[in-house]
C-alpha cells in the first residue's frame, strides 16, 4: 500500500473514539461540534493577532507623518524667516537710500507746519548739507509765516537736518534710523539652531 501524499494535521479531541470503531451519528457531531469551536478559537485568536500587528503598524505609520510634518513645519518656517529678511535687507540697504532725501523733506515739511499751526513768530535756524540747500529751502518757503534762516553745515549729509529755536535743537536723521535698522537686521535675525525629534 502507498504512502499517501498529503498528510493533514490532526485536532485531537476528547473523547474521540479508538480508530477502528464505528463511529456513532452522536460522535460525529461531537467531533464536528469539536472541531468547529477550536476552529472558531484559533481564527479568533490569528485575527486578535493580526489586528494588534496593523495597530502597531498604523501608529509607527502615524508617528513618522507626525515627525515628517513638524520637520517640514520648521524647515518652511525657517525658509520664511530667512526669505523676509532678506527682502528686508534689501529694502533697508538699497530702497531707503534712495527715498532719504523725500522722505527728509516730507518729514521737515510736517515739523513746519506743526511750527506754523502754533503761530510760532520768532527766528528759527534750519542746517543742512550744501548739496540738499535748495530743496530744504523749498520746503521753507511753503510755510511763508516763518522767519526761517537756511545755514549749509559741511558736515551733515543729504539725509540730516537740525531745526534751531533758540537754545532748543531738533535734528532729523533719516541715517541713524537707516544705520539702527541695518544693526537690528544683522543682530536679531541670526539663524537658530531648532532640535527636532
Amino acid at each position: 500500500m502507498s504512502s499517501p501524499l498529503l498528510t493533514l494535521e490532526c485536532f485531537e479531541v476528547e473523547g474521540t473514539p479508538p480508530s477502528g470503531a464505528p463511529l456513532t451519528p452522536q460522535d460525529a457531531e461531537s467531533l464536528r461540534a469539536h472541531a468547529f469551536e477550536d476552529g472558531y478559537g484559533a481564527g479568533w485568536s490569528d485575527a486578535l493577532e493580526q489586528m494588534r500587528d496593523e495597530d502597531a503598524l498604523r501608529r509607527a505609520a502615524s508617528e513618522e507623518a507626525l515627525q515628517a510634518v513638524a520637520f517640514g513645519f520648521h524647515e518652511a518656517r525657517d525658509g520664511l524667516e530667512s526669505a523676509f529678511v532678506d527682502l528686508a535687507r534689501q529694502l533697508v540697504t538699497t530702497l531707503l537710500p534712495e527715498l532719504r532725501p523725500v522722505a527728509l523733506r516730507q518729514h521737515l515739511e510736517v515739523e513746519l507746519r506743526a511750527l506754523a499751526a502754533r503761530h510760532f513768530t520768532g527766528r528759527l535756524e534750519i542746517l543742512c548739507a550744501p548739496g540738499s540747500s535748495g530743496a530744504i529751502m523749498a520746503v521753507a518757503q511753503t510755510n511763508p509765516g516763518l522767519d526761517i534762516a537756511l545755514l549749509e553745515e559741511p558736515s551733515f549729509t543729504e539725509a540730516q537736518v537740525l531745526i534751531r529755536i533758540d537754545q532748543m535743537e531738533r535734528q532729523i536723521s533719516l541715517d541713524n534710523v537707516i544705520a539702527t535698522l541695518t544693526a537690528t537686521f544683522s543682530d536679531t535675525f541670526k539663524p537658530k539652531d531648532t532640535v527636532n525629534g
